[in-house]
């Protein structure tokens, strides 16, 4: 079956030349200049002109891709002088990589000067004289395959999307994506084709700047990608209707839930406006299909039909049923030349006349095509392609009857009733490489069948598509006695000698207790947890406690660790971004530092390698045992996480790029990761002796190793390639745990927080001015946001030079189970606040985030208590027996 879509008029014809016709209409603004189409056009042919003559011969241009004016002069002058482009994304490792490989004539994208030896350098490539454009694959930026791209190719597809987006001279789209990405750069395209203007923007949908400039131009349309629809949702997708002209939205680069399609095109056609959903491929130019708006509501689920020109059919094995889903096959003038894997391929002519997508898909009785699924019956879960007819036959070498349906976020495995749950959940585990929590079992009397009495795929899908988803210490006592309750020892058999630390008392214990402790000892000094329980209670017993009351004089407050305060007010700043019930973010990363600053306090001060290196190794698990059983938990019941998540290895497996789509799902969880690799990279590194000893020698040595190769990542001599690693990654933030750690040894004159000895006062003083140093100096300009480098460096001084603060003891109580319970606040208010905040209640959600958080705290406490008591029974009954 074939659909073709006909009637297409575009003219196929030169993408500079035209320019200067459309005389004095506006085409492209940026915050800088607005040019119109006469000012565009001068600016090109001026910069055309700076390139090497084709007649010497046809250049490859090397343009670095970025939304800017000069950008977008020097792709269109390098057009106009008759060279070809290869399309480069933002200086990374990916352009690295495809300068290396393809080694371009010239490079360029920023105005900057053309070097003269261009000018008399033979061309390094023999460049097919249709060839215009190269571009990296989606998923594959930086790969040495690129995609060959004809003239006649690039401009068909633009008139194409300007003829089926209905684009005229009066609409203006704003920039919402990469122009080397081709979604980005057909954006562009077919706007200039089409005499429209574009508005050059490089800020996220979730800025403010964003909208303000949108809002400023009166935008008519943007582009969206999955990612960028999430980053809408998070915003609010009230902010739509500020922009007072927007006709429509597009969205491709990747498949949008249903559900999402819906709610977005409810959303638009409330105000008038429509929602285009599209597909393509890098092969294709940049579209191929698409869904007329007003079947978005009604058939979210299909990708539509072909755009003008171009035809979509589906082939299927000879003999199957007409009905049966087949690869996705597109013909049209904008199919690619082929595919380039070294030089000698660029010289090559037009080698496909259609593009067999890879796509499984079906053409329904309304016309419109479906994607089912891809070829070879594999299934993409967690970005891993599973092949699943490998799982299918494990599972029958297993005598077990069962079929398989790939989903983004888990394997379903349909089986009988008499078929064993678990052992199918095994066996495709073993054989997919998937974590069994993302295996599904759905269980049916018999599997959907064709008239021939094979399995019917399409039928199966529709099954699964449509099946519900399945799968308090003692607050009395001396202070000795609390310290036993809270780590779940035997209060009469404590040694009255020893120490908080000692006994294996962690910063997350040291929250809650130092506050019942300021109720028993007032004054209670800063240093307890390095202090014998006996002489905690002997304080207990000549200090008189002080009322709680608001009106109390300001000595009778309890002094509170200032690291107490930050954790509880961070936290609360953490939601409130998250929730936009409050505009303050960059405190995880003081809590990073908070983290280096704890480990140093608590875990640090045995004077064996061994007891060093368990004593870290509690604390990580006291941290990464709760978030991986709650994601263990979570990641089947929801998209959001992946196969990796439970395993706190987003760093090694998660997105590399802002674009990718999803990317701020697996990343949620960057800040337990970050502390988690480094509690172990610390305890590996204590369970060397020699290390061990110097760091008790030398307390500064290893945090400043830290801070140093930290700095070499946050200052780029280490490229992680950008996207979410230069922010999120461990090693990103390995120098504000090494900064932690070292604000922690340059203890205050009189405290002995140094695993050796008391600093002297002079010592201290410069120690912490040199602290204080690096984070004045090394934050700014990390983020490129001000107000977020401001509060990570106030939070980072606070934690210098104010050991403590005085507060009333009610807001104490307040704060305490807040800093308490932050890991599970942080853990939970994920999946609490955005069903609540974006049906419009802002407080509400970020209200029932830190309650649940709560909750959950209290529950895991009593459960640990309950554990801690019983394991001594537990080990006397298995001696026993």
């Amino acid at each position: 079956m074939t659909i073709e879509q006909v009637g297409h008029t575009g003219r196929v014809g030169g993408l500079a030349g035209p320019l200067a016709a459309r005389g004095r209409a506006v085409a492209v603004i940026s915050d800088e200049t607005t040019l119109t189409y006469t000012d565009l056009a001068l600016r090109v042919c001026a910069r055309a002109a700076e390139y090497p003559s084709v007649a010497t011969g046809r250049r490859m241009i090397g343009l670095i891709g970025g939304n800017t004016t000069d950008f977008l002069i020097d792709y269109l002058a390098a057009h106009e002088a008759g060279h070809a482009v290869l399309l480069l994304p933002p200086e990374s490792a990916a352009t690295r990589a495809l300068v290396e490989s393809w080694t371009p004539d010239v490079l360029a994208g920023a105005g900057q000067a053309i070097p003269a030896s261009a000018h008399h350098t033979p061309p390094r490539h023999d460049l097919h004289p249709d060839l215009a454009l190269l571009l990296s694959t989606s998923g594959s930026t930086g790969s040495p395959k690129l995609v060959r791209q004809s003239r006649r190719a690039v401009l068909s597809n633009a008139a194409a999307i300007a003829e089926y987006l209905r684009i005229v001279p009066a609409d203006r789209a704003i920039t919402t994506l990469p122009p080397h990405y081709c979604y980005g750069l057909s954006v562009i395209h077919s706007h200039l084709l089409a005499g429209a203007s574009v508005v050059l923007n490089e800020d996220s949908v979730a800025s403010h700047e964003f909208w303000e400039r949108a809002g400023a131009h009166g935008v008519t349309t943007f582009a969206a990608v999955p990612h960028t629809v999430e980053l809408l949702e998070r915003v609010g997708l009230d902010r739509l209707d500020h922009l007072t002209r927007l006709r429509y939205l597009t969205q491709a680069g990747g498949r949008l839930a249903p559900e999402k399609v819906r709610t977005l095109a409810e959303r638009l056609e409330a105000r008038g406006a429509e929602l285009v959903v599209m597909y393509g491929q890098t092969e294709a130019t940049a579209r191929m299909g698409y869904l007329p708006p007003q079947l978005a509501r009604s058939r979210a689920g299909a990708i539509g039909v072909a755009i003008p020109g171009g035809a979509f059919r589906v082939d299927r094995p000879h003999g199957t049923d007409p009905d049966a889903p087949g690869e996705l096959v597109y013909t049209g003038p904008n199919v690619m030349m082929g595919y380039a894997r070294e030089s000698a391929d660029l010289s090559r002519g037009p080698e496909l006349t259609e593009l067999r997508t890879g796509d499984l898909a079906r053409i329904a009785p309304d016309a419109l095509v479906e994607i089912v699924g891809r070829m070879g019956r594999e299934a993409k879960i967690f970005g891993h392609r599973i092949d699943l007819g490998r799982v299918e036959a494990a599972l029958a070498d297993r005598g077990l009857d069962a079929w398989c349906v790939g989903e983004p976020d888990r394997l379903v495995v349909v089986t009988r009733q008499d078929t064993p749950a678990q052992d199918a959940v095994s066996v495709a585990a073993a054989s997919s490489g998937l974590p069994a929590s993302a295996i599904e079992v759905l269980v049916v009397d018999e599997p959907p069948r064709t008239p021939a009495g094979k399995i019917d795929q399409p039928a199966l899908r529709e099954l699964v598509a449509g099946r519900g988803r399945t799968a308090p210490a003692d607050e009395h006592g001396t202070p000795g006695e609390l310290i036993a309750h809270a780590l779940g020892l035997d209060p009469g058999g404590i040694d009255p000698d020893a120490t908080f630390v000692d006994l294996g008392g962690d910063s997350l214990t040291y929250v809650v207790l130092s506050t019942r402790l300021e109720d028993r000892v007032p004054g209670l000094p800063r240093d307890w947890h390095l202090r014998p329980g006996g002489e905690l209670d002997e304080l207990a017993r000549v200090c008189v406690p002080a009322p709680a009351r608001w009106w109390a004089p300001w000595r009778a407050w309890a002094r509170v660790d200032t690291s107490i305060v930050l954790r509880a007010l961070f936290i609360l700043a953490i939601v409130g971004s998250h929730t936009r019930a409050i505009a303050i973010i960059g405190g995880a990363h003081v809590l990073v530092a908070l983290a280096g600053y704890s480990l140093a306090r608590f875990r640090l001060h045995a004077t064996g390698a061994r007891d060093r290196a368990v004593g870290v190794l509690r604390t990580a698990g006291r941290i990464a045992v709760p978030a991986m059983l709650w994601l263990l938990i979570v990641t089947p019941l929801t998209s959001r996480y992946h196969w990796y998540s439970p395993l706190l290895a987003t760093n090694l497996f998660g997105p590399r790029s802002w674009w990718e789509d999803r990317w701020w799902n697996p990343w949620q969880m960057w800040f337990i990761e970050a502390v988690v690799y480094g509690l172990l990279l610390v305890a590996a590194l204590m369970a060397v002796p020699s290390v061990s000893r110097l760091d008790r020698r030398w307390p500064l040595a290893l945090p400043a190793a830290f801070i140093a190769a930290g700095l070499t990542v946050r200052f780029g001599l280490i490229d992680l390639g950008g996207g979410p690693q230069v922010w999120y990654s461990a090693p990103a933030v390995l120098w504000l745990f090494g900064l932690g750690w070292a604000i922690a040894r340059c203890a205050a004159p009189g405290r002995t927080d140094s695993p050796t000895r008391t600093v002297s006062p002079s010592r201290a003083l410069w120690l912490r001015l040199a602290c204080s140093a690096v984070a004045v100096l090394c934050v700014p300009g990390w983020f490129g946001d001000t107000g977020r480098e401001v509060v990570i460096v106030l939070g980072l001084l606070a934690l210098i030079w104010i050991p403590s603060v005085r507060l009333p003891r009610p807001v104490v109580r307040v704060l305490t189970p807040l800093a308490a319970a932050s890991l599970f606040i942080y853990l939970t208010h994920f999946l609490v606040y955005p069903p609540i905040r974006d049906a419009g209640h802002v407080w509400l959600s970020f209200a029932a985030s830190v309650v649940v958080g709560l909750l959950v705290w209290a529950l895991w406490e009593r459960g640990a208590r309950a554990v801690r008591r019983s394991a001594p029974q537990a080990a006397r009954a298995l001696r026993r027996g």
